[in-house]
C-alpha cells in the first residue's frame, strides 16, 4: 500500500499548538516511528510535509499536491489537539466511517485515551482535498495534564504501533528489545562462581539482571533500542544468545 504521511504543522511560522507539551514534539516523534514501521512492513511511504518558508495555505496545498502526484492509497495527517479537552479523535470527510480511521481510533483508545469519535473534517484542507481517502488523527490534548501524562506513560512506541496496525491491519515491529546471554562461565577453572564485575563490564550504561535456573546463570538486559542490542551482540561474542522483544 502507498500511504501519504503528513506530519502536521512544522513549516515556517506554523509550529502547532503548545501546552504542557508541544504539538510538534508529538507529531515528529510519533510520526517518525509510524513512517519507519510502515516501511519495515513493506509499505511505500510518501512524506508530504514541505520544506521552506511557506504560508499555511501554501504548505497545505503542497502536501496534498505531493500526495496526489504520487497516487497514494491513503492520506494520513498526524496532529495533537488543544483546547482543554481529553482524548483522541479522527477526522474524515463528512465523518464518513472509514475502516482504517475507525481502527486507528479504536487502537489508540484501547491504550487508555478517551474516545472522542470520528468527526467531520470536511472543513479541513488536508481531509477535504486529497484524491485518496484522507484522515486527520488528533492523538491527544497537549494542554491537558492528564492526557500528556497518559501519553508519556504509554510511550510513543505503543501509540505508533496502534496507528500502524489501524492503517494496515498488520502488527508493527517494535524498535526495542533486550539481550539474553548464554549461561555464564565460571571465573576460572576449578572455581564454582562467576566474576560479576567482569561480566557487567560488558554492559556499560545499561541495566543488567542476573537470571538463573538449575543449569546455571545468565544475564538479561533492560529494554534497549535494537541498534544497542545489535552492538551488544557484537561485543558479547560467544556469550550472546538472543535478542528478545
Amino acid at each position: 500500500m502507498k500511504i501519504a504521511i503528513d506530519l502536521g504543522h512544522g513549516v515556517g511560522q506554523d509550529r502547532g499548538a503548545v501546552g504542557v507539551i508541544a504539538e510538534e514534539t508529538i507529531i515528529n516523534t510519533v510520526g517518525a516511528l509510524v513512517i519507519s514501521k510502515l516501511k519495515d512492513l513493506g509499505h511505500e511511504v510518501i512524506e508530504v510535509r514541505p520544506i521552506g518558508e511557506l504560508s499555511v495555505g501554501q504548505s497545505l496545498a503542497a502536501r496534498v499536491q505531493k500526495a496526489d502526484s504520487n497516487n497514494v492509497d491513503l492520506f494520513v495527517s498526524l496532529h495533537a489537539n488543544a483546547g482543554g479537552g481529553v482524548g483522541t479523535e479522527v477526522f474524515t470527510y463528512n465523518a464518513k466511517e472509514v475502516p482504517e480511521a475507525r481502527a486507528v481510533l479504536n487502537n489508540i483508545v484501547a491504550l487508555g485515551f478517551t474516545d472522542r469519535g470520528i468527526k467531520d473534517g470536511s472543513k479541513l484542507y488536508v481531509v477535504r482535498n486529497p484524491s485518496a481517502t484522507a484522515m486527520l488523527i488528533e492523538v491527544c490534548f497537549v494542554d491537558t495534564q492528564s492526557d500528556v501524562d497518559l501519553y508519556n506513560s504509554i510511550g510513543t512506541e505503543a501509540i505508533a504501533n496502534a496507528i500502524v496496525n489501524g492503517l494496515t491491519g498488520q502488527v508493527a515491529n517494535n524498535s526495542k528489545g533486550y539481550v539474553v546471554t548464554t549461561y555464564l562461565p565460571n571465573a576460572y577453572e576449578g572455581y564454582d562462581g562467576i566474576d560479576i564485575n567482569y561480566v557487567l563490564s560488558y554492559f556499560p550504561g545499561s541495566r543488567a539482571y542476573m537470571k538463573h535456573n538449575n543449569k546455571g546463570m545468565w544475564i538479561e538486559t533492560q529494554m534497549l533500542p535494537i541498534e544497542k542490542c545489535n552492538e551488544l551482540k557484537e561485543t558479547l561474542g560467544y556469550w550472546f544468545y538472543s535478542i528478545e522483544q
